[in-house]
């Protein structure tokens, strides 16, 4: 396990849960809903930190969210805070495109495994190492969000630092492989194993290219109704899963 120390960067200390939500997308959309939904309370962080922290004073139990904002090299950063700060178990909740017809928008995905799309995992893992979620935690991922109300799928995911740029010519090589693309999950794995962190990575369908309406291949966030079905489903899912005890 990697032990890391941010003292140079006088980085301050801060009250990190054993439990971490970390969301890297939605800054004026999902993390204000989170926050409002289980009162998160912002913690202070000083100028050479350029995330958000708050604890969700009225989750089930004590849990942290960190808002890391867009693609992997942020999420690894943000990996690095919070275990260097005592956390243990993460869930990554965030959006994705979806790239198989069964998954609806709305629908969520959760994360059996990632392709290494992106170079930032690089950093901690040479490419023969695969991004490997904890098994615990994605089998309780997986049954609270089979449980929920909206459409629910388990498989891979394609990570790729192309952010905006996700369509067939991102992920063709893996086509009828993965049924998701997005920006963490890879690094997240694998810099999490890097750390001794349990994690996990649950997402909410925003679009899909292979449907067949167009009105479905752009990204609409909550405007969308069933974004914020699966957003609000996927939410209570993800909580459930860190509210339960370590084991």
């Amino acid at each position: 396990m990697i032990q890391r120390d941010f003292s140079h960067a006088n980085n301050p200390a801060f009250e990190c849960t054993d439990s971490v939500l970390l969301l890297p997308f939605g800054r004026r959309s999902f993390l204000p809903a989170i926050v409002d939904a289980y009162g998160g309370e912002a913690v202070a962080l000083d100028e050479t930190t350029d995330r958000e922290v708050y604890q969700l004073r009225g989750a089930p139990s004590n849990i942290t969210l960190v808002y890391s904002g867009m693609g992997s090299p942020a999420a690894a950063n943000a990996l690095e805070m919070v275990a260097a700060a005592g956390s243990k178990r993460v869930v990554v909740f965030g959006a994705c495109g979806g790239v198989a017809e069964e998954v609806g928008i709305g629908d969520l995905v959760v994360a059996v495994g990632a392709v290494r799309g992106e170079g930032t995992s690089a950093d901690s893992a040479p490419p023969s190492v695969p991004a490997a979620v904890d098994p615990l935690v994605t089998a309780r991922l997986w049954e609270t969000a089979a449980a929920t109300d909206v459409g629910a799928h388990r498989g891979v995911v394609f990570t790729t630092d192309a952010g905006y740029r996700q369509g067939p010519e991102i992920y063709q090589e893996c086509r009828g492989l993965v049924i998701g693309v997005e920006s963490e999950c890879s690094a997240v794995a694998v810099v999490s194993a890097s750390l001794g962190l349990e994690t996990g990575g649950l997402l909410f369908c925003t679009d899909n290219v292979t449907l067949p309406r167009e009105q479905d291949h752009g990204y609409r966030g909550l405007k969308d109704p069933r974004v914020r079905r699966g957003f609000e489903a996927g939410l209570t899912a993800a909580i459930s899963v860190l509210s339960a005890p370590l084991e």
